[in-house]
């Protein structure tokens, strides 16, 4: 089991047990209890959401540092010339979010613009933006397996 496997069997089961919760209160007809659950759920999506956002980045610089590495390895200098300006970028960590991405996915296909715009939202939540739309944490996931399936790895 991968890591967002892992993370969507424990979401399904914590936002199960609140969809219960929310149904009971909504049965019960209260609505401040129904809303307060209902905001409970989306704050639960948006942990989920970077949590899981956090095992796409990993796979990101793994395929980026391995990306340079083979680069630099190349006995042709021609293909070798383009990799080792980013000898000293192979910890990734000198590099910003955006050239590690365009090292491993080619910017023309729905999968980097998806990661992009997972991108913009992963930072809007982890700087403090706690906005009350919710996540599909499921389809996020599955398009986070599309992207990781889309990644070159060397």
């Amino acid at each position: 089991m991968t890591g967002l496997d892992a993370i969507t069997v424990l979401f399904q089961q914590v936002d199960s047990s609140l969809e219960e919760l929310r149904e009971q209160h909504d049965k019960a007809g209260k609505v401040d209890d129904r809303e307060r659950v209902e905001r409970q759920q989306i704050l639960n999506a948006q942990a989920y959401f970077v949590l899981a956002w956090g095992q796409l980045e990993a796979d990101i610089d793994e395929a980026c540092r391995a990306a340079i590495e083979n680069g630099i390895l190349q006995q042709d200098w021609r293909q070798r010339r383009t990799w080792i300006v980013h000898k000293e970028d192979v910890d990734t960590e000198r590099l910003n979010f955006k050239k590690r991405l365009t090292l491993v996915l080619d910017r023309s296909t729905v999968e980097w613009s998806n990661t992009r715009r997972y991108y913009n939202v992963r930072n809007q939540i982890a700087h403090g933006d706690l906005s009350h739309t919710n996540i599909d944490l499921l389809t996020v996931i599955a398009d986070f397996h599309c992207i990781r399936s889309s990644l070159v790895r060397y």
